[in-house]
């Protein structure tokens, strides 16, 4: 470690508390110090690159530094920076509201934004419950989620989540949900992608079953549409995701699409949804919303459902976040939306996604520790196997990862699953890098 790097390394040691991070990792895997970033590559501050092949959590659809964001928020900084949005608004919110409501499947009629993912969720929820009580529905004050789900790390969102590994230390602290089996389509691949995968699945029967039985308690079905993203990557399945929301919808439950990881382009289309056939109540949205460049996160509401908070002030949502609707975010993010509906990526994905297919069956073809791969549109999981007693296991993610660094690209394995969700705009020689990078760093830890 250079000394620059090791001088910012050792003030961050004294000082930060990074996310998803065992301090006493810290000195086996110390926190790389990124001086700039552009397209798919970050840069060390010592000018040393690594791709980016989970684009910084989920985030950076038009890879780093994409010219349009970066021109849209330096025009808004200097215009408006930011404004109150109770008693206000600006264009740059109004004008993405409208805009995401066009993109989306028809039907919704407002937008409440918020600061990131998991506050979506909960707005989602509240204003579910708040309807029900508003309707006189009271006894409708329960939700239902599935096995394996991850929905955020808030209060509400995490009573939602289906790992223990997230919630058991809080459990005191919340809500019971009533958790719903899902499928594991192991093998997924991109032909999967639609409405029949997973429909006629043993789990997706009994997890109607399970609705159906408690649908008189039930708000809302909050759901990862296709991808369990944080559950390892597990694919569920567009005819599962289908059968489930039309159940539901059916016995008066709302649906709460949690498209937080897989909107924008992830799963090949525009909203993962759209594989399905099927409209949410509520879509929350978020990370790739602003590009990946600032916080920012929406929920799209069901046309109709504001009609029960009209009236006395009594009836109002009393919700709110400082910075929602902040206008740089919403100029970031409505150059984002534009970059890929209006400038070609979303008609160029299916191409990216084969590309991306062609890379992972060659690292499939020269890692005979991978037993399980699955695919939908511009994600990639791969399961590892590694043999009863290898020193790497107890921490395997994270001999991965660090392989990985070692290579010069950014991977963050969940445990045994490694997975690829880089910028949607990655090229043909960054693939062939990635699958190089990545057969490099998995026989360095497997063999």
């Amino acid at each position: 470690m250079a000394e620059a790097e090791a001088d910012l390394v050792a003030r961050d040691r004294d000082i930060i508390w990074h996310p998803a991070t065992h301090f006493d990792d810290l000195g086996r895997l110390p926190p790389i110090a990124i001086a700039r970033a552009a397209g798919c590559w970050l840069h060390d501050v010592e000018g040393r690159p690594i791709l980016d092949a989970i684009a910084s959590w989920w985030t950076s659809i038009h890879g780093h530094c994409f010219p349009p964001i970066v021109e849209a928020i330096t025009e808004a900084a200097a215009r408006l920076d930011h404004v109150m949005f109770a008693g206000f608004t600006h264009a740059a919110a109004v004008e993405l509201a409208e805009a995401l409501v066009a993109s989306a499947p028809p039907g919704y009629g407002r937008v409440f934004y918020a600061d990131c993912g998991s506050a979506a969720v909960e707005i989602a929820l509240k204003i579910s419950f708040q309807s029900r009580l508003l309707a006189g529905e009271g006894e409708r004050r329960r939700f239902a989620t599935l096995a394996n789900s991850y929905h955020g790390e808030t209060l509400g969102a995490l009573a939602l989540c289906g790992s223990d590994t997230y919630r058991e230390t809080f459990s005191p602290l919340l809500m019971p949900a009533l958790r719903l089996p899902a499928p594991d389509l192991a093998n997924h691949g991109l032909a999967d992608a639609g409405p029949d995968a997973g429909a006629d699945h043993p789990e997706t029967d009994r997890a109607i079953a399970l609705l159906e039985a408690h649908a008189a308690e039930l708000s809302a079905l909050v759901v990862e549409p296709m991808v369990q993203c944080a559950g390892k990557m597990r694919m569920t399945g567009g005819g599962f995701y289908r059968r489930i929301c039309e159940a539901a919808q059916a016995l008066g439950i709302h649906v709460i699409a949690d498209e937080i990881a897989v909107g924008f382009g992830r799963t090949g289309r525009l909203f993962a949804s759209a594989w399905a056939g099927v409209r949410p109540d509520f879509l929350c949205l978020s990370k790739g919303l602003s590009g990946g460049v600032l916080p920012l996160a929406a929920v799209l509401i069901r046309e109709g459902l504001d009609a029960l908070f009209r009236g006395g002030p009594e009836r109002s949502f009393a919700h709110s976040h400082t910075f929602t609707g902040n206008p740089i975010a919403c100029a970031a993010g409505l150059a984002s939306l534009r970059a890929l509906t209006e400038g070609g990526l979303l008609a160029r994905l299916p191409g990216r996604a084969e590309a991306l297919a062609e890379a992972a069956a060659r690292v499939r073809g020269a890692c005979p520790a991978i037993a399980r791969h699955r695919q939908i549109g511009m994600i990639v999981a791969f399961d590892v196997d590694a043999p009863a007693g290898h020193p790497a296991l107890p921490r395997l993610g994270l001999e991965l990862r660090r392989a990985a660094l070692t290579h010069g690209v950014l991977l963050r394995p969940l445990h045994d699953t490694i997975y690829w969700m880089p910028p949607l705009s990655i090229a043909d020689d960054e693939l062939d890098a990635l699958a190089t990078r990545t057969i490099a760093s998995v026989q360095e830890v497997l063999g």
